[in-house]
């Protein structure tokens, strides 16, 4: 065994991380959240009524963010979690900064390519994709929402249900292999995280009631990647990119409407990406799951 190989699977054999206590945390998570969520919801429409503006919609991210690290914090020291155990520790910042670059500037082409092929005209600048139809955002409602996204939502969100709640599911359950409890995990969480939208999704994005169920089900199906990939690398950071990446894309182009976003694009982005991700790291002795492990 090489050096490299035995630092690997070193790494394999720490993870996952380890609870103090038993599914209580878990439901005291859950709960508040979603108690949270309803109070920050309705709060908002009471405030700022069903048409507020997306710059105060953007700002409203922060204090709520800020409350949600709260209940993340609480329910990390309660249950004795730390974040190095969950996928944060410095060594894996680098590789995931590195990867979700690479995505974003995989992404840019292939929207081009699909604008050109689509025959529409083309054209670039600084989030180009939100300055045009049909969102024509300013520079301030861009960088308000870049911001909000990257530093609140995605962080807050994955701290959550993938470093937390996945992990904490997947030691829960007491049947089978690990490979199927983590699958049941990585589903379960997903539907959660998706049902925790729902008072956002009709409260303060005005979803139809008739277009919820579709957009819980994409909300899942999100989810449920996300947790993939988390399973797939261990390196939360790199969800937490990915998850701020698409709830506000970094496009530096407008390939016109329709185009994106593209799912199937998209899916087949994220698999080359954990295929290219396992590759390297593993010959940089980075820690990732072992797939022999997984049995």
């Amino acid at each position: 065994m090489t050096s490299n190989q035995s630092n690997t699977s070193s790494s394999v054999a720490q993870w996952s991380p380890t609870f103090q206590c038993g599914i209580w945390p878990a439901v005291g998570l859950v709960l508040a959240f979603t108690i949270w969520v309803m109070i920050s919801t309705t709060t908002f429409t009471w405030l700022f009524g069903d048409d507020a503006s997306v710059l105060v919609e953007s700002l409203w991210t922060i204090p709520s963010g800020l409350v949600q690290f709260g209940i993340v914090a609480a329910v990390y020291r309660y249950d004795g979690v730390t974040l190095n155990e969950i996928g944060l520790s410095r060594r894996l910042l680098r590789p995931a900064a590195i990867a979700v670059v690479g995505v974003i500037v995989v992404i840019n082409a292939v929207v081009v390519g699909m604008g050109l092929l689509a025959g529409n005209e083309i054209s670039f600048g600084v989030y180009a994709f939100y300055q045009s139809d049909p969102f024509n955002f300013s520079a301030t409602v861009i960088a308000a929402g870049a911001f909000t996204t990257y530093a609140f939502t995605g962080p807050v969100e994955e701290l959550a249900f993938r470093g937390y709640l996945q992990n904490k599911l997947i030691s829960l359950f007491e049947f089978s292999s690990l490979r199927v409890r983590t699958a049941i995990s990585i589903v379960v969480t997903g539907v959660i995280f998706s049902a925790l939208h729902i008072p956002v999704e009709l409260l303060v994005n005005g979803t139809p009631v008739s277009q919820l169920a579709g957009t819980l089900v994409l909300l899942a199906l999100s989810g449920t990647i996300f947790g993939t990939i988390y399973a797939l690398t261990q390196n939360l950071y790199l969800v937490v990119f990915l998850h701020g990446v698409g709830n506000f894309w970094p496009l530096m182009v407008d390939p016109g409407q329709g185009i994106w976003p593209n799912y199937i694009a998209l899916l087949l982005v994220y698999l080359a990406l954990i295929v290219v991700y396992r590759w390297v790291a593993v010959r940089a002795s980075v820690p990732t799951p072992s797939l022999a492990a997984a049995n």
